[in-house]
């Protein structure tokens, strides 16, 4: 676990601009990146009927819905988030709405959802590690086929297949309850989860961020 600041610094700079390609690394990123991951630790949370903030323990991964751009009738354009249907599973706005989300100047419950400005991989990865530790149920809200691991055009991982990395080999177990509905991720190692870290999260994605190694880690085919 990061108790202090330095020390994640400390890993996050190790892991280098190779692996962290964007502004990651930056010292106002690294920041938020780190406040992020103090909030998910705490695990999420929720409010009750009357207000009261209760645990919930669910943090909900996958993509983002489509953003589109639309002609107002005035002739400009404005960009609007279409919701999430069984053609195209993901995060919308409702569900925003309905299970919380969690930014670096986040107060109160802490919701399921990572939904910040600043974002960046370091970002990401910093949510990630800290709901690992708070020992969190993963609900994934895309569906983990082929198309939203592996990004053909770039020849790369997507987003989701790095948290899907970083979620199976630190101690959970990713399982299918029901056929029809999302996947689930349930810790059976707390040690492993609780030991995770910049590092170790890396090493995982080097190892299994292409194709062989996803379809050797999740045993899907392509």
């Amino acid at each position: 676990m990061y108790d202090h600041i330095n020390h994640f610094r400390q890993d996050a700079l190790e892991c280098g601009t190779d692996y962290y390609s964007d502004d990651s690394l930056k010292p106002q990123n690294i920041d938020t990146a780190f406040k992020i991951y103090q909030h998910a630790r705490q695990g999420t949370t929720l409010l009750d009927a009357d207000g009261n903030t209760i645990a919930f323990g669910v943090t909900i991964v996958g993509r983002l819905a489509l953003r589109v751009s639309v002609r107002k009738d005035n002739g400009e354009k404005e960009f609007t988030w279409v919701p999430s249907d069984e053609s195209f599973p993901s995060i919308d706005a409702i569900m925003k709405e309905n299970l919380g989300t969690l930014a670096e100047e986040s107060t109160g419950p802490i919701g399921s959802i990572l939904d910040t400005r600043n974002w960046s991989l370091l970002a990401n990865d910093a949510w990630l590690l800290g709901s690992l530790q708070a020992l969190t149920e993963f609900h994934f809200a895309s569906p983990l086929s082929w198309s939203n691991l592996w990004d053909d055009t770039m020849k790369r991982i997507t987003v989701t297949a790095r948290e899907v990395i970083g979620i199976s080999t630190h101690g959970y177990e990713i399982r299918r309850p029901n056929p029809k509905l999302e996947a689930v991720a349930i810790c059976i190692d707390k040690n492993k989860a609780l030991a995770a870290s910049l590092i170790s999260y890396k090493d995982r994605v080097k190892r299994y961020g292409n194709p062989d190694g996803l379809k050797s880690l999740l045993k899907i085919q392509g």
